[in-house]
């Protein structure tokens, strides 16, 4: 029982996270950087999502509790923040990437790297990688875990948070691959396709929270006769 829960936990884990999905964008803003730089990206990015994993996993029912945000707040408010990420790919707006000199010395490959992790970690480990949904199966699985006091589930559902971390560093590291196969022109049409994939993402999510804010909240109140 315990490793089909795990199982569909890290499935639908790595789905949320959708690497595959934000590997254009990934490589939009490392296209000019060399292979070193980028492979260091992947790891600073892949880090920063186990990190954030662990973190709502651990303690994030409590925190969205200590701010006062419910989580169809959070998911509309991250939907807000996808759409202008949308927008601003499809209008060629959404890199900041600048030609960098390829070196082989090792410390300056590292400074540039986190260089440019410093530009992309907001909004590539959050909200695009680590969004709403993922912020919501985490906690929900994390809770059932809790409830029926399992701790061996708890901890598989630690193992497989850094199985898929791992995968997402995988994953992005092989964006120098990709962006050789696809070639400059055939990476900027996937670029502002999956521009519009994001903004869209971004209106389902605004959607998804607002109707969720009328019927839990407004609604109940409306239809409660006085």
């Amino acid at each position: 029982m315990e490793w089909s829960i795990l199982r569909n936990f890290g499935i639908t884990l790595f789905a949320l996270l959708n690497p595959l999905g934000m590997l254009p964008i990934f490589i939009s803003y490392t296209a000019r950087e060399g292979r070193g730089v980028q492979r260091w990206v992947a790891l600073f990015v892949s880090l920063t999502v186990l990190g954030l994993l662990l973190i709502f996993m651990l303690t994030g029912a409590s925190i969205l509790q200590f701010f006062g945000v419910s989580l169809n707040s959070f998911r509309f408010a991250g939907g807000i923040l996808l759409l202008i990420i949308g927008i601003n790919i499809v209008n060629g707006t959404g890199t900041t990437s600048k030609e960098i000199l390829v070196t082989e010395d090792k410390e300056s490959v590292l400074s540039q790297a986190k260089s440019v992790y410093r530009q992309i970690v907001i909004p590539m480990a959050m909200p695009l990688l680590v969004g709403p949904g993922v912020i919501a199966n985490v906690i929900l699985h994390a809770n059932e875990a809790e409830a029926e006091k399992a701790r061996g589930l708890f901890l598989g559902l630690i193992f497989m948070t850094f199985l898929v971390s791992f995968l997402v560093f995988i994953v992005l590291a092989a964006g120098k691959w990709l962006q050789r196969i696809l070639g400059n022109i055939g990476l900027n049409i996937t670029q502002r396709v999956m521009g519009l994939f994001v903004a869209a993402i971004g209106v389902q999510f605004m959607v998804t929270g607002l109707i969720d804010i009328i019927v839990y909240n407004i609604a109940p109140e409306v239809l409660t006769p006085k």
